[in-house]
């Protein structure tokens, strides 16, 4: 008698967490692409605010029950929505759009790099998540590959760098977003991605409202143009509905520092789409850089993960 072989459950649940994780970096990456395309056209913390009223609006009609239903729990973990909410509504997203208008995309590049290594640090610090070699080996090829890119395959490049208010911002963003990351094994378990996404929004929606507000009476109010119109639906159902729920997805599922990785493919993938939709060329120093990343992200990813205290 001849047996089928049959694919085990381990063996999907092992892929489908890294698809959701790089579609994820997809849809960030066109962010970028995003904010080339409208610079200094929509003021950033009106951005974030209306992205974040578009995805909520979106989500709300297939969520309100689930609210609802389980209001009790949301009321039981408030503190730990909220904690979730700032760090990734006001310092892990809107600060990115803030620092993009006074830093270079070489010196966010560089900033940005640093978010593996503390998500790392964080989940050692708070959770005493060990660290597996793979995974150091892992992040320091890829933080390699990044560097090629950034220094444009130039290592004198290095030495021209300058931090400004903006390189602050993004440290600021990277510090959210990492904490946003690390904290999400804290959510009550069974709670729907989808349902925990929209909690978010609500909430982020609010905490938001007094800096838009600011935005619009002292700096630049938000214009209802095509431009605004696009940047907004895009951002807001793109970025933050289908992004965010596949990032939370992956995340929750492999961990932070495994997904952590991905970070570097997002600059992979926005090089891939400012050559098809900006009209950049590829240059020679892109292949070694892109391999290096690929093999870093595979070495943190194949490490298993570490048993989770509640």
């Amino acid at each position: 008698m001849t047996l089928k072989p049959k694919l085990s459950e381990n063996s999907v649940f092992a892929v489908w967490p890294y698809a959701l994780l790089t579609l994820s970096m997809l849809f960030f990456a066109s962010n970028h692409i995003l904010g080339r395309l409208v610079p200094g056209e929509v003021p950033p913390i009106g951005l974030s605010f209306w992205r974040w009223i578009v995805a909520m609006l979106i989500l709300l009609p297939f969520t309100w029950k689930g609210l609802v239903e389980n209001a009790p729990l949301i009321r039981a973990h408030w503190k730990l929505f909220l904690q979730l909410t700032v760090s990734l509504v006001i310092l892990g997203n809107t600060t990115v759009y803030v620092a993009l208008q006074y830093t270079t995309a070489i010196n966010a590049g560089m900033v940005a790099m640093a978010q593996p290594a503390m998500t790392i640090l964080l989940t050692w610090i708070l959770f005493k998540e060990t660290v597996t070699r793979s995974q150091t080996l892992g992040a320091v090829i890829a933080g390699a590959g990044v560097m090629v890119v950034i220094l444009r395959g130039d290592l004198q490049a290095l030495a021209d760098v300058r931090f400004n208010i903006g390189d602050v911002w993004m440290v600021v963003s990277v510090f959210g977003f990492t904490t946003y990351a690390v904290y999400l094994r804290k959510l009550p378990k069974g709670l729907p991605p989808l349902l925990m996404l929209n909690i978010i929004q609500i909430l982020g929606i609010f905490v938001l409202t007094p800096f838009y507000l600011w935005e619009t009476v002292y700096v630049l109010p938000m214009e209802v143009n095509q431009t605004t119109v696009i940047a907004v639906l895009w951002a807001g159902i793109i970025v933050a509905i289908a992004a965010m729920l596949f990032w939370n997805m992956g995340n929750q599922a492999v961990g932070a520092n495994k997904a952590s990785a991905f970070v570097y493919l997002r600059l992979l993938m926005i090089t891939v789409l400012a050559m098809v939709i900006l009209g950049e060329k590829l240059a020679l120093y892109h292949a070694p850089s892109f391999a290096l990343i690929i093999v870093g992200v595979y070495l943190v990813s194949k490490a298993k993960r570490p048993p989770q205290e509640d």
